[in-house]
């Protein structure tokens, strides 16, 4: 247990960090839950008691958990088709068996096999919920919002078009103006998140203006509500899951909302890492998720996963320990229970604008754009992914693109392996063959250089093992050059090169010497549109036989 003393320290050092969050994630969650299908209270909940959960018991100093524009669309269409005319009822249940299953992936180690899905699935799921989260938002954007979404988007146009001569244009300028004034205060003011002044802006808008305009509240919506972190939850509704048919529909919808959390919030965490130059516990991580969502379903709450609006946030704010999250809980839990009642003012266009807003940052066009200009198979499948997703179901679109995926991998190339050669400085050398994961050398002699030559394919599957294997390589005190052989390399995607050029920052950062050997000329020109690759072609380093740069260093070749 840490001391006071550390305690106060660390409270001192994340408390403006926590704050930030709060004042972010209080307007995001009520906006979420609404998308979501419930009211504004179920999605505060959640980001009260799963964020605090998750900042005990997650594996990452730095990863904020909440409800997320990722599952909003999934929720939505589960509440439309809950048995027994359940509803929103039904979604503290698909918590808690999210968090059930997330408890069973991370006992049996089945988060492994999540790797094996590569990120055009993940980002084609995303442009899919983006685009159907900001079609859900015409009604409300136009004064619409007495009628009730359909669950497609299809439905939901017809709909719109059909009651078009009813749209209200005062609550239509005022979704445009928010929503332009979010972009442009996101262009220019980078240290302040849009949504804290947006939320503010829109209740005094609310509360002064909507006579004069006629704007719809929520409390128009929903009726006044009062702060409160714990909600009814209908148990007795557990009887109808008795049925095999109610049972296997929440095991499907909670299994897909449980994949999608997985992923979401290990993606977020990684990314964090990236940022901080930590490194997180994936296997944590998940036992927190878990927690988090068990927790959040039976306060009343809604399913939960990582967030990187936060989570980047809470980075930029100087966050530098998990008492940040926890503090975010109190914050929220603090705020909620002192001013929420003046979140009943807020439009409905103004909730509008800021769901758009969340919906555009989940549309990562340069990534499509980067899939279109380096590897067509990706912008398929991350096309695929996003049409199903839009025109059919999250689940099956991750599925097929997931499948889809492994099926031209096969196609494409086995596994590929990797030799390393130890070249020690006394002129010895040592060779390590086919390891999954590389033997360090045993004793504590030199190393002049070492050869790690990478041969068949380099793609989504194995960037990790090699990532890590550069990684420990960067680490070795003991060891002075790295020198990348490339000659029997012959198909390299995305992931790999990516890989790659990570490796490279993180062997330079540590003060190695690295070098390219050999480059197949089939991935060659793949390698060069890369800035840290083509600036390391320009030296001595890139290209060259492995024998001259082993001359160069010094060590005796026999290669």
């Amino acid at each position: 247990m840490p001391s006071f003393t550390s305690i106060r320290t660390l409270v001192a050092q994340n408390w403006q960090a926590g704050l930030t969050v709060a004042l972010i994630s209080v307007p995001l969650s009520i906006a979420l839950s609404i998308a979501s299908g419930a009211g504004p209270l179920p999605g505060l909940v959640t980001g009260v008691v799963a964020t605090l959960i998750a900042g005990f018991f997650g594996g990452s100093h730095f990863n904020i958990i909440g409800a997320a524009g990722a599952l909003a669309t999934v929720l939505f269409a589960a509440t439309l088709a809950a048995p027994a005319g359940l509803g929103a009822a039904v979604l503290p249940f698909i918590a808690i068996t999210t968090g059930l299953i997330i408890l069973l992936v991370w006992f049996f180690e089945f988060d492994r096999y999540l790797y094996y899905i590569p990120s055009s699935v993940m980002y084609g799921f995303a442009a899919g919920v983006a685009i159907l989260i900001a079609a859900s938002q015409l009604f409300d954007a136009s004064g619409l919002s007495a009628l009730s979404r359909t669950g497609h988007l299809t439905g939901d146009l017809e709909k719109f078009v059909e009651h078009w001569g009813d749209v209200h244009l005062p609550s239509l300028a005022v979704f445009s103006a928010f929503l332009v004034g979010i972009l442009v205060f996101k262009r220019f003011v980078k240290r302040v998140p849009a949504v804290i002044p947006a939320a503010v802006i829109g209740i005094l808008v609310g509360y002064f203006a909507d006579s004069a305009l006629g704007l719809t509240t929520l409390a128009d919506k929903f009726g006044d509500f009062e702060a409160t972190l714990i909600l009814p939850v209908s148990w007795a509704a557990l009887d109808i899951f008795r049925e095999s048919a109610a049972l296997m529909w929440i095991l499907k919808v909670s299994g897909i909302v449980a994949l999608i959390a997985i992923l979401e919030t290990l993606i977020t965490a990684k990314l964090g890492d990236k940022l901080t130059r930590t490194e997180s516990s994936s296997s944590r991580e998940l036992l927190g998720l878990a927690l988090a969502n068990i927790g959040s379903g039976a306060a009343g709450g809604l399913p939960a996963t990582g967030v990187f609006i936060r989570t980047g946030a809470n980075i930029k704010a100087g966050a530098t320990h998990r008492t940040s999250g926890i503090l975010t809980a109190l914050f929220s839990a603090l705020i909620a229970l002192l001013v929420l009642p003046f979140f009943s003012y807020l439009p409905m266009p103004v909730i509008a604008a800021v769901l758009t807003n969340t919906a555009l940052g989940l549309l990562e066009l340069h990534k499509f754009k980067e899939f279109y200009q380096r590897e067509m198979e990706s912008f398929g499948i991350a096309i695929l992914v996003a049409l199903i997703t839009i025109f059919h179901d999250a689940g099956l679109g991750v599925t097929i693109g997931a499948v889809t995926a492994l099926v031209l991998f096969a196609r494409k190339i086995a596994r590929g392996r990797f030799d390393v050669v130890w070249n020690y400085s006394d002129g010895t050398k040592e060779d390590v063959r086919s390891e999954r994961h590389i033997l360090l050398p045993k004793n504590d002699k030199s190393v002049r250089a070492a050869t790690y030559s990478i041969a068949g394919n380099l793609g989504y599957i194995d960037a990790e093992r090699h990532r890590l294997n550069f990684k420990r390589l960067a680490e070795a005190s003991n060891i002075d050059n790295i020198i990348i052989r490339l000659r029997d390399l012959f198909s390299i995607d995305i992931e790999g090169v990516d890989a790659l050029s990570e490796s490279v920052s993180e062997l330079q950062r540590r003060g190695k010497g690295v070098y390219f050997a050999s480059v197949s000329p089939t991935i060659l020109d793949e390698l060069l549109v890369i800035p840290a690759f083509a600036e390391l072609s320009k030296t001595h380093h890139f290209n060259r036989k492995t024998s001259d740069i082993l001359k160069e260093l010094g060590v005796a070749n026999d290669h």
